[in-house]
């Protein structure tokens, strides 16, 4: 079985392409892969014209195209040009293409100004979607639901967000807090991964502000260059008590879970740029998963679900940064509970592993290629 898979690079800006990496470490195992990848931000066409027809030739069976919206020129305008063009070289080739679509916009989350020519123009990129794959893949059931409302006649299959159990040796936690520059007895809460208003990083100062009995690490920087104005901003009004460390070394960035208390999730389903975002999943917290570390994350569908089911993380409204600040304080005084916490970890980790996740995707393979 030959696969290509198509992707933005593991660079700092694009969490999707640092997945598929991971992803490709663990189907090689199994399957013959080769890699095509898409710059990340360009708005040239003729790069996604020539990203198409490399990836159509290299004669692979399936082709399993890594898909966020943003990653097809500006606001997806190039996703007609990119799979229109695969999808006919894989009919002429007898290839066979899966995409896996990382966020999930559908008409109801579109914003004023001129929503409804918004909305109809997210639900054509939906359509293209799944009229040039053999299958769609979603990274939960919440993302699957969301954009079968839309397209109805969707074929697709949930495939979770694989966790890694292969993160770096991460030192005690007196010495990860070292690296920051904390004392061994101080409490450190910590977001890692993007600076951004979607991550809810102004939440985090927030609760600095009302916890300064704690230290408080953002530990990531801008996941965009515009917003690089945001982070800027959040820094010169940040309490003393609270650091923004900017882009980390692999290594730092695994120092920042194992030195934290308590692991905080405050995720916002923003508006941006017309777009309301929700949270389908993700990658930071899977990381907490596997470093076993207590998370507090946003009340959202998408935690509420994993919460349910596996015992973690635990819930608060990031709205409320009053209760919020309490949530934090209780949890940290409350050993057990944050024991409990870290013991469900285990179980979710066992479900998602990665290894397991690339099994699944190599059967799904076989089933659609023949």
């Amino acid at each position: 079985m030959k696969v290509t898979l198509v992707s933005t690079p593991p660079d700092v800006t694009s969490g999707t392409g640092k997945y598929a990496d991971q992803l490709a470490d663990a189907l090689e195992t199994s399957v013959e892969l080769d890699r095509v990848y898409l710059r990340t931000d360009s708005v040239d066409p003729i790069h996604f014209v020539r990203q198409a027809i490399a990836a159509s030739a290299t004669g692979a069976d399936v082709i399993h195209v890594q898909f966020d919206y943003v990653l097809f020129g500006p606001r997806g305008l190039y996703t007609p040009l990119f799979f229109g063009l695969i999808r006919a070289l894989a009919n002429r080739d007898g290839s066979s293409i899966v995409v896996t679509v990382h966020e999930v916009l559908t008409p109801d989350l579109v914003a004023p100004p001129a929503a409804r020519v918004k909305g109809a123009y997210v639900s054509g990129l939906n359509r293209i979607l799944d009229g040039c794959s053999d299958r769609l893949v979603f990274l939960s059931d919440q993302a699957r639901n969301r954009f079968s409302d839309d397209v109805r006649r969707s074929t697709a299959t949930v495939l979770p967000h694989g966790v890694t159990r292969d993160v770096p040796v991460a030192p005690d936690p007196a010495a990860a807090r070292a690296e920051f520059g904390y004392g061994p007895d101080d409490v450190v809460v910590v977001e890692p991964g993007y600076v951004s208003p979607r991550k809810g990083s102004e939440t985090m100062l927030a609760l600095a502000e009302r916890c300064p009995d704690f230290e408080f690490l953002l530990a990531g920087g801008p996941p965009r260059d515009r917003h690089d104005q945001f982070v800027e901003d959040l820094r010169a009004r940040a309490p003393a008590n609270l650091t923004i460390t900017g882009h980390l070394s692999d290594e730092r960035f695994h120092a920042a879970f194992a030195g934290a208390a308590l692991i905080v999730l405050p995720y916002r389903e923003t508006t941006q740029t017309g777009i309301v975002n929700t949270v389908n999943q993700s990658g930071v917290f899977n990381w907490a998963m596997a470093h076993g570390a207590p998370v507090l994350a946003s009340d959202c569908e998408r935690f509420r679900a994993v919460a349910d089911r596996w015992g973690t993380p635990a819930l608060f409204d990031p709205t409320d940064v009053d209760a919020a600040a309490t949530r934090v304080r209780d949890l940290v005084a409350d050993e057990g509970r944050r024991a409990e916490l870290r013991d469900a970890c285990a179980a979710y980790l066992d479900a998602n592993d990665l290894a397991t996740v690339a099994e699944r995707h190599v059967e799904l393979y076989q089933e659609i290629a023949g």
